[in-house]
């Protein structure tokens, strides 16, 4: 059986940590985000932008698929 690696754990945590410090937002937005929760036909998009211009978007449009998931990896983090 594997043990946990509780050093790995640690620094996983201390680099959250250091994320949301940089960016103070996100956890005002991902707050936000879970105390609504998430519902068939919600809309999800994401966009990136690199330095040279470059943009990718997408979306994704929630299914009952989506949320059964979602549901289960809340259980697994408890």
């Amino acid at each position: 059986m594997n043990m946990m690696n509780f050093e790995s754990i640690f620094k996983v945590m201390q680099a959250k940590d250091t994320f949301m410090r940089n960016h103070p937002k996100m956890e005002r937005f991902i707050g936000n985000v879970q105390a609504k929760g998430f519902c068939e036909n919600q809309e999800i998009a994401v966009a990136v932008r690199y330095p040279d211009g470059t943009e990718y978007k997408t979306g994704i449009r929630v299914t009952q698929s989506d949320l059964e998931l979602l549901n289960a990896l809340k259980n697994i983090k408890g």
